[in-house]
């Protein structure tokens, strides 16, 4: 274990003389889970105290190549003892007895939150002379300590107060990247008031980003606003490089895509509020297709990017349509935060952010032609509102992204003007 991966647990925290029964036994689990076992399965009926510790034996099974590359199966029995004290001799005994009886096993995990005696493990050891098949295993403690450190992510979700902030980090970039799994919002606030000092990685902060859409909200937490021009960008080049593996690990875990439909199209309005709209697009492009897009069907690249597209431009049409006298939309769908999103939308990229508070609708409009666009368009009976008369598409990206360019970046004003005049009402009517 490096130096580094020792800091991320606090042994103290960890409630050793309270993980017992139940708890103990998930511990195990996700242990496992982490470790990388298949076939996790729960055998009822465990011997000895583990019957009064809920009964319940767990069965893994590792798969490791053999020398001419055939998976092999290695098959682990595991048994939880919770106890106040040292694990009784005449328990493990009868456990490693019973297992044997069992056959076909090749590993005997017998795990306790606090210690076996010498003795008891000197007969192990004699009893293995004999019996090479099962190996046994007894994990105390220490042997617990040692393997949770390795799996921050295990602890952030059982007992999250025994990481570190680097440990809360790595265990969030790990579950999300692994196992697409999202963390609460105590966690991130957590993480985000630490952001001066800590040191987070481009994929973490990715991870980040897609936490706090599944929690709700990226305006109490604006990621996207305190990250330099280059982290951006890496940020963002990093993720859709990713995004085929994201999308398919998603579809094939039955995970909700919009959080990372979302996260995508935060990052894109983040990068073109510092960056070229046409440096932007050339990013997305050759990000999802990875510097090669000749070698990408033009339906792969539209299959990638067009949701994203629908989200950024569905989310700025609602935006820029709340207040206009030309556009009159209603039962908006795209932002699904909570009922302020429209006015406080342009937060998202204020470093501050807002303090966070203690419905999702349908989208139809209607387009008078009478009426003049407030953000500047040339717009008249024969010229539509160009925020509602694209249909997004792998040529039209970068155009796109123009329109939105120009939509944000008078908004954005808008807004900031709105909230020093009510900050100048406010201040006089204090005084």
């Amino acid at each position: 274990m490096s130096e580094e991966e020792k800091e991320w647990i606090l042994p103290a925290s960890i409630p050793f003389a309270e993980l017992k029964g139940k708890d103990l036994e998930e511990c195990l689990y996700w242990l496992f889970d982490a470790m990388g076992a298949k076939d996790l399965e729960w055998r009822t009926g465990g011997s000895g105290g583990g019957a009064s510790d809920g009964g319940r034996d767990l069965e893994a099974h590792f798969y490791t190549p053999t020398a001419d590359q055939e998976m092999e199966p290695q098959v682990w029995w595991v048994e939880c003892k919770g106890r106040s004290g040292t694990v009784e001799s005449d328990e493990v005994k009868s456990a490693v007895i019973n297992a044997q009886a069992k056959g076909g096993l090749d590993y005997v995990v017998i795990a306790t939150n606090t210690q076996f005696s010498n003795p008891t493990r000197d007969w192990v050891k004699e009893w293995q002379k004999n019996n090479p098949r099962p190996k046994v295993k007894l994990w105390d403690s220490a042997h617990l300590e040692r393997l949770l450190s390795r799996h921050p992510d295990v602890v952030l979700r059982l007992f999250s107060e025994a990481l570190s902030l680097d440990g809360q980090f790595q265990a969030l970039e790990s579950r999300f990247w692994n196992k697409l799994e999202f963390v609460s919002s105590p966690t991130l606030k957590k993480l985000w008031n630490a952001r001066v000092e800590a040191e987070f990685t481009s994929l973490g902060v990715f991870a980040l980003i897609a936490n706090e859409f599944a929690n709700g909200s990226i305006t109490h937490r604006p990621w996207g606003a305190v990250l330099s021009t280059a982290s951006l960008v890496e940020v963002l080049h990093l993720g859709l490089v990713n995004a085929p593996y994201l999308m398919m690990r998603a579809s094939k875990a039955g995970v909700e895509q919009t959080p990372l439909i979302r996260a995508f199209a935060y990052l894109i309005l983040s990068a073109i509020d510092q960056l070229p709209p046409e440096s932007v697009a050339e990013l997305v492009v050759n990000s999802i297709t990875r510097g090669e897009p000749d070698k990408f069907p033009e339906d792969v690249q539209s299959y990638l990017l067009m949701p994203i597209a629908d989200q950024l431009l569905s989310e700025i049409q609602d935006i820029c349509s709340a207040d206009c006298r030309r556009i009159l939309a209603f039962n908006r769908q795209a932002l699904t935060e909570d009922k302020d999103e429209i006015e406080e939308y342009w937060l998202r990229l204020e470093p501050s952010g807002i303090e966070e508070p203690e419905e999702p609708e349908k989208h139809f409009r209607i387009e008078s032609y009478n009426e003049p666009c407030q953000v500047g368009f040339p717009v008249d009976k024969e010229h539509d509102c160009p925020l509602f008369g694209i249909e997004p598409s792998v040529q039209n990206f970068a155009e796109l992204l123009s329109i939105i360019k120009r939509v944000a970046t008078y908004r954005k004003a808008q807004a900031a003007e709105k909230r020093d005049a009510d900050a100048a009402k406010r201040a006089a009517k204090a005084g």
